[in-house]
């Protein structure tokens, strides 16, 4: 009843600017309409997906301070000044002079140690058999075997302290610990450089790049949903590119922010060419559903007005009928037409200001390219 109301009201009004119309044709007998010059489309039949929009920021997916283990002078830098780099790259050299005298003095003493624990179990062996014809104590030896132990210990000791020492020195070179892309260089060569303090560069990791967006709450249900039935798909495409890149929402909040009323949300897309940078703006398109069958005509069509939704479809007669029409999803400049328009209709997507109901229409899109008469099926 509601809609029929609704489109008596349109019909009202329309059918005055009909009226108005069909006074300036001829004068006498029944008054003719002129055919209107429209453009129409044809409602097609598609899967058509749900998509919310928002908008966000990029994020790297790791960034590291580079920061010597030991402290020296700085000697030598491998890196240029935002460089990508990969995991294990040389970046910086420290002086290693220092570090290679102290492993080799470490080196001399495990060398000192281990002839020392030769010659303390040399000694135990031979004095073995004196034990057995008791020409030795036994507290004789226990005191050697003491020996024996506290040589093996101090051995086991300098070895940890040679192994330090070589750790030392392979930490003179710096290299990447991960792949990805330097900053500039915060010191120069010649400087000194102290142990876990002095940062000489940063590099962020960009691929995947981290997508970090807020929808409003009223989402989190599709959201959830979406997020039990599978991978949710996103697309993000920084401000001024054309280009749209991929990839899947793997993280949803655990509470709404009270402040904003929005939720947020994590993405990760991947980056190989680096064509997304951190820190970027983008505009994300988040995936949550598919509608099959979903009947769709260009946004073009589908007039707003105070009585409600409509839009002109064209009749087998070539006249315009007003249809109230329940929209749906948007897809690609299309519109979902959930009720009052099949499959296959054509619709006015273009001078529907001079239509009303029963209009004569001529299709513009069929005409000929010379004008005349519209072309034939």
């Amino acid at each position: 009843m509601n809609q029929n109301l609704r489109l008596a009201g349109i019909v009202a009004v329309c059918g005055t600017l009909a009226l108005a119309l069909s006074a300036c044709g001829k004068r006498g007998g029944a008054p003719q309409q002129r055919a209107m010059s429209v453009t129409t489309a044809t409602a097609i039949k598609m899967e058509a997906p749900v998509i919310i929009k928002g908008f966000g920021n990029t994020q790297d997916r790791i960034s590291v301070d580079i920061v010597p283990q030991v402290s020296g002078m700085l000697v030598k830098t491998f890196m240029q000044d935002g460089a990508t780099v990969t995991n294990g790259q040389p970046l910086f050299l420290i002086d290693p002079s220092d570090y290679t005298m102290r492993v080799q003095q470490a080196e001399g003493m495990v060398a000192v140690d281990r002839a020392n624990v030769e010659w303390n179990r040399m000694t135990v062996d031979r004095n073995q058999p004196l034990l057995a014809k008791e020409l030795i104590s036994a507290q004789d030896f226990d005191t050697l075997k003491t020996h024996l132990t506290a040589a093996e210990a101090q051995l086991q000791a300098d070895e940890a302290a040679r192994d330090q020492a070589r750790l030392n020195l392979s930490r003179c070179m710096i290299t990447s610990s991960v792949n990805g892309v330097c900053s500039k260089r915060f010191l120069d060569d010649g400087n000194l450089v102290a142990a876990g303090m002095t940062r000489l560069t940063n590099i962020r990791s960009y691929d995947p790049i981290i997508v970090e967006f807020s929808l409003s709450e009223e989402y989190l249900p599709q959201l959830r949903a979406a997020l039990a039935a599978g991978p949710v798909r996103i697309e993000v495409k920084p401000r001024g590119d054309t280009n749209s890149y991929v990839g899947t929402l793997d993280f949803v909040d655990n509470a709404v922010n009270p402040m904003t009323g929005t939720i947020l949300l994590r993405g990760q897309v991947p980056n190989p060419e680096l064509k997304l940078w951190s820190e970027q703006f983008v505009d994300v398109s988040v995936f949550v559903n598919i509608i099959k069958d979903a009947v769709m005509v260009p946004e073009g069509a589908v007039q707003y007005g105070k009585l409600g939704t409509y839009l002109f479809a064209v009749s087998k007669d070539n006249k315009a009928e007003l249809r109230i029409v329940k929209t749906g999803t948007r897809y690609n400049d299309l519109l979902q037409i959930a009720e009052g328009v099949a499959a296959g209709e054509n619709v006015v997507v273009l001078g529907q200001l001079m239509l009303a109901p029963g209009t004569p229409v001529m299709d513009m899109s069929k005409m000929p390219a010379g004008g005349g008469a519209p072309a034939k099926k």
